[in-house]
């Protein structure tokens, strides 16, 4: 075939040599030959204090430099001399910088970049300079390859001299004209604490320093910043630069992962030469102090995800002892002055294909890996999924909070200056030093990571920075290089092939044209089965560093069935019959035809119509954690709700949506071609907090009433805002309010009705769920067993008929259904911090029934129930909406989340506190600097952070644990189906992953698509949770449908046409104008109402 060119790697010609499991191999400095230090001594004048990027590090390049097939080393020094180091074959290198002319001590260098640039088929260098100011040689370098192993400086030649604070440069055709141009990634000069977040500061260039595009004009490389859409500000901390084709138009897009409080940056490729910055469109959860980012595609669907790391520790005594979290005001106040939702942790952008991204770190389990500079997604172990590699460790732990707090003390401060000859060093030798181990996350399939650091050969803790990866002996597997602070850099050397049942594995080598002769932007589809193995050619990926630009794929036990190459210049070249174990040299010279892109006029199921109901739903601003300081999650933001039902007797259904405290709920009553809405007598309950809502005929006069409860935990007890609401129907769309007092005492909020004929007398009765009591959060109240007198008047007999409804937990649904198959209706209640609860009626008294169904064990955080005959096999089924897993909670039967709910200090006031295990031990969440403001006492035990961060819930409550109180505990955090059997072979089914991600708020259970089974819509999301745990947004509606067994699959929201980004708190399908349709109750925002596609299923 031209321009295809096959070489097959040397390892098959011999057999295997032995076996072994571990992955990695670190290879000593005297077998590789590379002895890099990158040595890093602070002094009075040059010191963290005086320069804040001092223990950055350096970045590693990868790449041949003399075309002899063989990737050689090029290492970045700080303080020490950058090295290349000229690979001899089976992982031996030779140290040629002295002869080849790259010596440069004492100039500080960060990033490089290694990438051929005249076009001349040999790879320059291009260093990025930063460090403190002044000195020879303090511009970036470019270093243009002589071809004898020798390069000459060039930077002032091609205009790429550019002084100042450089992190990294990335170089790429970003306008299609067939020559490299470069994103140049400069950190701010400014100090950190010159700024207090105003506003609009990224649109003031910075004239000094600032991010620069620079567009190749013929080999000259020109400024064009400014017109170009990018940001060049000051508060650009930038310590990341990342390229790729994020929305799959051809056209390579930018990320930049900015530290500090700067939000990073999404620029997308506008195809004339600008760019649009959209993060805040595209993703919802970001990174506090972004540090490195990495594009690639971690579940082989050929979209691209993000992969952006932080500083949050995953080990416990850390956690307690370095990290610090924004406060919900400063959280809230960056989001008002446009620096986004930001939150102190990694974050993996899951790409949706519709230019939405979910972010689902937690989920996934790559949320926390410590002071981690940059990442690397690639397939380690060859089994055709990627994995993750995190680079671990700063030098100085300059945010232990014992240090923290000692340099806030100015009278010690004062005499360290006062007494102490070199008193800046003297402060600094106070700094903790700790390494840390490297993160090896190893892709599980199913879009979670497993850290195998450690059983793969990363054993060593290390100070690292940067990374890079390229397979070194041209064995088919990819070798990892890291450059440590303060100690030797290394080589691990990956033995994939030496595994048991080695992996196979394809490389490939493209070839340009024209001025991109490495064809950098290229992307890469390789067909195997039903999956898409994908690659983009952008070498300049890590933490300031390159890697090689060779692609290794690996293909497990699968061979290949096609291969397509889409070029830089939007053509393509196809291929078949492609072998594995190879090396495929592909030319885009040869055989590139122009690329016919198919754009599909797919209809989705559902189109969203706006303006069918004039009513938006807006929360008064109110902040549980000012009252309740050590909860993590605001329970006043749990409306509004949405019922429907034809009030008038006119054939069409209508809509009662539920107010906010300070606004009143409407009912919306359908006519021919709209609504119209009446607020009379709704504006009666305006104080309230409309939660949930039921339309039944509750006086039995043969019209529709409606009962409205009252939720939000904003109030205190016997407030107005705490009362429920029953408006009896005139059958002709009026309503009057009863003026009942419901559900009785007033002194606790409520969350859902459940209107059922319990005594079989004809009317109906009520079930009201009890939510929370002001103040005491965690402590379970009680809910309710109304019965109706015939007339509407309801009478309390909870006591009496129902004993165990008293402090039954803090419900949040509830449904009635015949689960034993007995023509009765068994009640079906969750909540949070409680089992799912099921009581029957013995005809005298509610009797719990929960552990025949086998649900006592499944303790949660639950939100919603549903049923509905999933499986077909005649018996009633149920759905559980719960918290998800895509969360820093972790729970399980054997190691329970816990919360503790008791008066610890005998002040008179609950103190809540939540507990977790890690490696195997339960400790307390909590801070000691957030305890100690609620218990004061505790400090006398815990003066300080290094005494708590080890301390376990045990040693720090000890018997107070199970004295008094509540020690309520959670099991399960999945949302499930569970398996109705009449002969109690019960079966609990998680949901798929998509609906894990978020919690869900609401279920609709309907046969969508007429297919004889029942189908799922699940909604959710939650915003308001502390910034130490995140916000829960990743969800835009989850539809699934059933195959009739009880299994659900996922549809895409651009297959339904449904995609909802905020907090849905209720669904409801209604049916208006003669059209079905999908309606969505959206916490502070407009109902969002979808209307069916004829042409859809």
């Amino acid at each position: 075939m031209r321009g295809v060119i096959y070489i097959l790697l040397p390892f098959l010609l011999i057999s295997c040599r032995g076996k072994n499991e571990v992955l990695f191999n670190r290879l000593e400095p005297h077998a590789s030959g590379i002895s890099f230090e990158n040595i890093l001594t602070y002094t009075e004048q040059v010191n963290p204090y005086t320069y804040k990027n001092f223990y950055n590090g350096g970045g590693v390049g990868i790449g041949d430099i003399n075309n002899d097939g063989l990737p050689d080393i090029f290492f970045c020094g700080n303080q020490a001399s950058n090295k290349l180091y000229l690979n001899k074959g089976h992982l031996k290198f030779e140290d040629i910088t002295l002869t080849a002319g790259l010596a440069s001590l004492e100039v500080w260098s960060a990033g490089v970049s290694m990438v051929d640039l005249n076009a001349d088929g040999l790879l320059d260098i291009y260093v990025c300079k930063s460090g403190p100011p002044g000195g020879l040689k303090r511009h970036n370098e470019l270093f243009i390859n002589n071809g004898d192993l020798t390069f000459r400086e060039e930077s002032a030649k091609y205009g790429l001299n550019n002084e100042g604070l450089s992190s990294h440069a990335a170089f790429f055709d970003y306008d299609r004209d067939g020559d490299l141009d470069c994103y140049l990634l400069n950190n701010s000069i400014k100090s950190v604490g010159g700024y207090d977040l105003i506003k609009d500061q990224r649109n003031i260039p910075d004239s000094l320093g600032g991010n620069k595009l620079l567009r190749n004009d013929d080999g000259f490389f020109n400024d064009i910043t400014a017109q170009s859409g990018i940001y060049s500000s000051d508060i650009g901390f930038g310590l990341g630069v990342t390229i790729g084709d994020i929305n799959q138009d051809n056209w390579p897009d930018i990320y930049v992962s900015n530290d500090f409080f700067e939000r990073d940056y999404l620029y997308i490729n506008n195809q004339n030469g600008s760019f649009s910055e959209v993060i805040e469109n595209y993703i919802k959860e970001m990174s506090m102090g972004s540090m490195g980012a990495d594009f690639a595609d971690i579940n082989n669907d050929a979209q691209s995800e993000i992969f952006v790391t932080e500083m949050l520790p995953e080990r416990h005594d850390r956690l307690m002892s370095k990290a610090i979290f924004e406060t919900w005001d400063k959280h809230q106040l960056m989001i008002e002055r446009g620096y986004g939702n930001q939150f102190g942790r990694n974050v993996l952008q899951l790409n949706n294909g519709d230019n939405t991204f979910s972010e689902i770190s937690r989920y996934a389990g790559v949320e926390a890996t410590d002071w981690s500079w940059g990442a690397l997604i690639f397939d380690m172990d060859n089994d055709g999924l990627k994995d993750i590699f995190v680079a671990n460790g700063i030098y100085k732990d300059l945010l232990d909070l014992d240090y923290v707090n000692f340099m806030s003390q100015p009278g010690q401060i004062k005499n360290i200056i006062e007494t102490t000859k070199n008193a800046i060093k003297t402060m600094i030798d106070l700094i903790p030093s700790e390494p840390l181990l490297n993160y090896a996350f190893q892709n599980q399939g199913d879009n979670a990571f497993k850290n195998r650091a450690s059983d793969w050969g990363m054993n060593e803790a290390t100070f690292t920075s940067g990374s890079a990866y390229g397979d070194l002996d041209n064995d088919g597997d990819l070798d990892l290089v890291i450059n440590n602070v303060n100690m030797p850099s290394w080589i691990y050397e990956n033995q994939s092939e030496k595994v048991s049942t080695p992996n196979n594995h394809l490389t490939i080598k493209l070839l340009g044209i024209d001025k991109n002769v490495q064809a950098i932007g290229s992307k890469v589809k390789i067909y195997v089965g039903s999956n898409i193995l994908y690659q983009e050619l952008n070498p300049f990926r890590g933490f300031e560093s390159t890697i090689d630009s060779k692609l290794v794929f690996g293909l497990g036990q699968a061979s290949v069935d096609s291969i397509q190459v889409i070029w830089p210049n939007g053509y393509q070249t196809s291929i078949k019959e492609v072998a594995s174990n190879e090396l495929l040299i592909i030319d885009q010279n040869n055989g590139q035809k122009e690329l016919i892109i198919e754009v599909e006029d797919t209809i989705g199921y559902y189109t969203k119509k706006s303006d069918i109901l004039n009513f938006k739903h807006i929360e008064r601003p109110y902040v549980d954690f000012d009252k309740d300081r050590l909860i993590y999650q605001m329970s006043s933001t749990e409306g509004p709700c949405l019922c429907k039902g034809d009030v008038n007797h006119d054939g069409l259904e209508d809509v009662y949506l539920g107010g906010a405290s300070g606004q009143s709920g409407a009912l919306f009553n359908q006519k021919i071609g709209g609504f119209s809405k009446v607020q009379l007598p709704f504006e009666g309950a305006i104080e309230s907090e409309e939660v949930a809502c039921a339309f039944f005929d509750a006086n039995r006069d043969g019209h529709l009433d409606l009962y409205v409860a009252s939720g939000s935990s904003e109030f205190e007890s016997f407030a107005s805002g705490l009362s429920d609401h029953l408006y009896f129907g005139d059958g002709t769309g009026g309503f009057k309010d009863s003026h009942q007092a419901l559900p009785v005492n007033g002194k606790e909020s409520t969350s859902t009705i459940v209107p059922f004929d319990f005594d079989q007398d004809g009317d109906m009765d009520l079930f009201v769920g009890g939510r929370q009591r002001p103040n005491y959060y965690g402590v379970p109240i009680d809910s309710y067993l109304l019965q109706n007198d015939g007339a509407g008047t309801f009478i309390d007999v909870s006591k009496q008929v129902a004993p165990d409804f008293i402090k039954l937990g803090m419900i949040t649904d509830a449904l009635a259904v015949d689960l034993d198959g007995s023509n009765g209706l068994e009640l079906v209640i969750v909540g949070q911090w409680m089992s799912p609860k099921i009581f029957k009626y013995s005809g005298s008294v509610f009797v719990e029934i929960s552990r025949d169904f086998g649900l006592d064990a499944y303790a949660g955080l639950y939100n919603c129930v549903a049923t509905g005959d999933v499986n077909a096999d005649g018996a009633a089924d149920l759905i559980f909406g719960n918290q998800g897993t895509n969360t820093r909670f972790h729970a399980s039967k054997k190691e329970p989340l816990g919360l503790l709910v008791n008066d610890f200090d005998q002040n008179s006031a609950l103190d809540l506190v939540h507990s977790m295990y890690f490696d195997g031990v339960a400790y307390p969440l909590v801070q000691l600097k957030e305890l100690s403001m609620q218990l004061p006492k505790i400090k006398k035990n815990y003066l300080k952070f290094n005494d708590y961060k080890s301390a376990t819930l045990d040693q720090v409550f000890g018997e107070k644990i199970n004295k008094g109180g509540y020690h309520l505990k959670v099991t399960e955090l999945h949302s499930f189906v569970w398996l109705n059997d009449p002969k109690g072979n019960y079966k609990v089914l998680n949901l798929p992953f998509q609906t894990q991600l978020f919690p869900v708020y609401d279920i609709l259970l309907h046969d969508f698509n007429a297919d004889g089974h029942l189908d799922m819509l699940a909604a959710g999301n939650f915003l308001k949770s502390k910034p130490e745990m995140g916000s829960n947004m990743a969800g835009f509606s989850s539809w699934l449908e059933g195959d009739g067994t009880g299994q659900f699959s996922f549809v895409p929201n651009s297959v339904t046409g449904i995609k909802i980004a905020g907090e849905v708190r209720s669904i409801e399908q209604f049916n208006i104008d003669g059209h079905v349709a999908l309606v969505f109750g959206v916490n502070n925002e407009p109902p969002q109402v979808f209307f069916k596609n004829h042409e859809s299923k």
